[in-house]
C-alpha cells in the first residue's frame, strides 16, 4: 500500500497530504511530533503498515500485525467550541461504521451491521472491529488541532490476533470471507469522511448525537462504566448535546465524559 494507490481513490486528492510508512511507533505520536516541529495543513494523513507502540485509550497497546490492518491518523483543525470536541469522536465512529456498511454491500456483496460502543469503538456482534483515539492540541485554552487515530481490523485471520484477543476481536475478512484492498478501503473512507465532515462541521453538527444514538450499544440498558480508578453502575439513558454519556444512578443522572462501557 502506498500513497499513490490511496490517492487514486480520492475525488479530492489535492485536499490531502498522505504519507505511508513501513513501521512507526504510533501514527498518532508521529503526527503529534510533526505538529510540534511545523505548522501542518489540515487533512494530513499518516498511515503505517505496522505500529510498534500503537495506543488506545488509557495508553493501552493496539496490536497490529504488518500489512493486515488499516492503521492511520488524520489531522483536523475544527473551528468549534472546545466543549463540543467529543462530537468529533462520535461523528468519526458513525461515519466509518456507515461507510463500512455501504461499501461491504456495494463492493463485497455481503450485509454488514456495525454497532457503536460509546464513545468511538466499532463492534460487530460481540467483537471489536475498530478502535479510535482522539488527541487534541491546544495553545493555552485555544484548540489548535485534533489528531484522529484509527485502527481497523481488515485482513487478519484468527491466528493474527493474540490468544487473549481472539475472543474479543474480529476483522472484515473474517466477517465477509474474503480479503479487502486496503488502499481502496482507506482512500474511499477518506473521500467519504471529507465529504461528510465538511458538511457537518463547523456549523451543522447538531444532528450528530441523534444519528449516533441510532447505532449506539446499550442505550436504555444497565451498564458498568469502568474509569481509571473506579466503576460506575446505572442505566445508559442517553447523550448530552456535547456527546457525553448520561448515566442514571438511583434516580439521579450524572454526566460521564470518558470510560469503558460494559453491558450486563
Amino acid at each position: 500500500m502506498d500513497s499513490a494507490q490511496i490517492e487514486s481513490y480520492l475525488s479530492t486528492p489535492a485536499a490531502f497530504q498522505i504519507e505511508v510508512l513501513d513501521e512507526i511507533d504510533s501514527t498518532n505520536s508521529y503526527l503529534s511530533r510533526e505538529c510540534k516541529q511545523q505548522h501542518l495543513p489540515e487533512w494530513r494523513v499518516v498511515a503505517a503498515e505496522r505500529q510498534t507502540a500503537g495506543r488506545g485509550r488509557y495508553q493501552r497497546q493496539w496490536e497490529s500485525p504488518s500489512g493486515r490492518a488499516l492503521l492511520f491518523s488524520l489531522l483536523l483543525r475544527p473551528k468549534i467550541e472546545v466543549r463540543y470536541l467529543n462530537l468529533i469522536n462520535l461523528f468519526s465512529a458513525y461515519c466509518l461504521a456507515s461507510y463500512l456498511e455501504k461499501i461491504s454491500r456495494e463492493r463485497y456483496q455481503f450485509p454488514l451491521s456495525v454497532d457503536l460502543k460509546w464513545p468511538n469503538d466499532l463492534w460487530v456482534g460481540s467483537k471489536k472491529l475498530c478502535g479510535m483515539l482522539l488527541e487534541a492540541g491546544f495553545s493555552g485554552s485555544q484548540l489548535q488541532h485534533v489528531i484522529l487515530g484509527i485502527g481497523l481490523n481488515v485482513n487478519q485471520q484468527a491466528e493474527d490476533f493474540s490468544p487473549e484477543l481472539r475472543g474479543d476481536a474480529v476483522s472484515l475478512r473474517q466477517l465477509g470471507g474474503r480479503s479487502w484492498d486496503r488502499a481502496q478501503l482507506l482512500g474511499g473512507f477518506l473521500d467519504y469522511f471529507y465529504q461528510q465532515y465538511t458538511h457537518f462541521f463547523p456549523h451543522n453538527y447538531e444532528p450528530i448525537v441523534a444519528m449516533y444514538e441510532k447505532k449506539v450499544l446499550f442505550r436504555n440498558q444497565p451498564v458498568t462504566i469502568r474509569l481509571q480508578e473506579q466503576s460506575l453502575h446505572g442505566i445508559f439513558s442517553g447523550l448530552t448535546p456535547e456527546g457525553y454519556l448520561i448515566l442514571r444512578e438511583n434516580g439521579r443522572e450524572r454526566q460521564v465524559t470518558a470510560g469503558d462501557v460494559l453491558g450486563h
